[in-house]
């Protein structure tokens, strides 16, 4: 069990946002987690073929950097069996109307977020929202980085088709689901078997470093007006932190290896 107060050792850090194209790190065996400019995708490479799985997309602005990932693991976008979504904000969907249009891959998400891919109207932060925390520099640096990433634009995706909690599902790396709500309604996270362990894909409802976050990087909330219900984001944060991993692949930072507990 991982303790939310528990130190976490982070693995090796930066971003794309650091200038130098995505940060691609092999974390477990055939698992890769690609830092964009501020949000993560995890790509799953079957060991014995070409096929590979892509978790979430990145901003749509992260789109040349989302294929520059395929191209720098020797992957094409053909070979790509499904792209999972953990949930459908705009950073983490961003690429996935392109992947499908453009490539026919197919956007799988659970049944309860289908609303939040399709859009127009989102359990998401509004720009509403942030205008009240204008006064503070760093909300103003990172609304001028979410803008210049396309975050602003109309964004529509339609899923191929929809999972369930605790489905098994049949794309390289067998992900298995567990609901997350609170983030968003149908928020998920995915556990994978790799042989150097067990591993968690955690979206949104766990992240390691944010740019509004300040402090060391470890296991941690966004800052909660990022989520739609505050209780239930907590109980799923909780949720995730009972789960016995060997390695946990935030949506936002670094990823995380559990160190033993004291």
């Amino acid at each position: 069990m991982i303790s939310s107060f528990q130190v976490l050792a982070s693995l090796p850090g930066g971003s794309a946002a650091d200038g130098a194209g995505p940060v691609i790190t092999e974390e477990a065996r055939g698992v890769f987690l690609v830092r964009g400019a501020s949000a993560n995708w995890v790509i799953v490479k079957e060991p014995d073929g070409p096929a590979f799985t892509l978790i979430d997309s990145g901003y749509p602005g992260d789109h040349p950097l989302l294929l520059e990932s395929f191209e720098r693991l020797g992957l094409k976008p053909a070979d790509c069996a499904a792209l999972l979504v953990t949930h459908g904000h705009v950073d983490h969907i961003g690429g996935a109307a392109k992947l499908s249009e453009e490539h026919g891959i197919p956007v799988w998400c659970h049944e309860a977020e289908v609303a939040n891919l399709v859009g127009p109207r989102r359990e998401q932060l509004t720009f509403g929202q942030v205008a009240g925390k204008l006064l503070q520099r760093k909300v103003r640096r990172w609304l001028r980085m979410v803008i210049r990433l396309d975050a602003l634009k109309p964004l529509s995706v339609t899923p191929a088709r929809t999972f369930t909690d605790g489905e098994g599902l049949d794309v390289p790396g067998r992900p298995t689901v567990l609901l997350c709500p609170g983030h968003t309604s149908g928020s998920v996270a995915f556990l994978l078997d790799s042989s150097d362990g067990r591993v968690l894909i955690s979206g949104d409802t766990l992240v390691s470093d944010h740019e509004l976050l300040s402090g060391p990087v470890q296991a941690q909330l966004l800052p909660l007006f990022f989520s739609h219900d505050h209780d239930g984001i907590r109980r799923s944060f909780d949720l995730l932190n009972a789960q016995p991993v060997d390695l946990i692949l935030p949506g936002h930072g670094p990823a995380l290896r559990p160190t033993t507990a004291s």
